[in-house]
């Protein structure tokens, strides 16, 4: 990727082709099913294969793209992979877009292209302003609207949104990963972050603390054997 190529230039373009692909596909309102996208309007075939290791891989056959899928605990981890690999699909069309020969693409920020794609296509930006304001920024209540995103990518998509805050991610009480669109942050929390955290932790509650001007909204994730939470902190004006 070109050094002088902005971040937001691609986040641009990202949401425009999946705009594109939203109304071609006469998809009007979340969820979106990539799955049913992948497969009823681009024509790609997707099958569950229980011999494969990774997640998912792509190949073509007969002039189709196939997309084989391991089972997973969770449907959220299939819509993730075929978001992906639609990814993949529309790459050569973004790099075209922004004007980059495929040789010169590299990782940008740590995310490949197909990855942002993913985010971008299972939270897509034309809806998620609005309806994270709608609700107040609540990862429970926008899980039952973008139920085909997993909690993770809801929260990560909160960061491209204009509203400063820290999106943190604890698993099993280690802060997995930390991130904020307006502040350098330290990965280790805030006494206000841990009183949210450890509230959540224990109860199984989503909980908001307000403390030494910090303002922390906390939700649980949890299954039996694994306990996230995941943390978004705004700081009071």
């Amino acid at each position: 990727m070109s050094e002088d190529l902005a971040r937001e230039e691609v986040h641009h373009a990202v949401d425009r082709i999946v705009e594109e692909l939203l109304a071609a596909a006469n998809v009007v309102t979340p969820p979106v099913d990539v799955i049913a996208l992948a497969q009823r309007h681009l024509g790609m075939l997707v099958c569950l294969d229980r011999r494969q290791p990774q997640r998912g891989r792509a190949q073509r056959a007969g002039g189709r793209k196939q997309i084989f899928l391991r089972p997973e605990p969770t449907e959220e981890r299939h819509q993730w992979t075929v978001a992906h690999e639609i990814g993949e699909h529309y790459k050569p069309q973004l790099l075209q877009r922004l004007g980059v020969a495929p040789e010169q693409t590299r990782v940008m920020a740590g995310e490949s292209l197909a990855n942002l794609f993913a985010h971008h296509l299972l939270v897509p930006a034309c809806w998620f302003a609005d309806d994270a304001r709608l609700h107040d920024y609540d990862i429970l209540a926008l899980k039952q609207k973008y139920r085909t995103a997993s909690h993770e990518v809801i929260a990560w998509r909160m960061l491209d949104l204009a509203a400063p805050c820290v999106i943190t991610v604890v698993d099993n009480d280690h802060v997995h990963r930390r991130r904020s669109n307006a502040w350098r942050v330290r990965k280790e929390l805030e006494e206000v972050e841990k009183q949210c955290q450890r509230y959540v932790n224990h109860y199984s509650r989503p909980r908001m603390v307000r403390a030494d001007g910090w303002t922390v909204q906390g939700w649980p994730i949890h299954q039996p054997d694994w306990k996230r939470e995941i943390l978004r902190s705004v700081a009071d004006e």
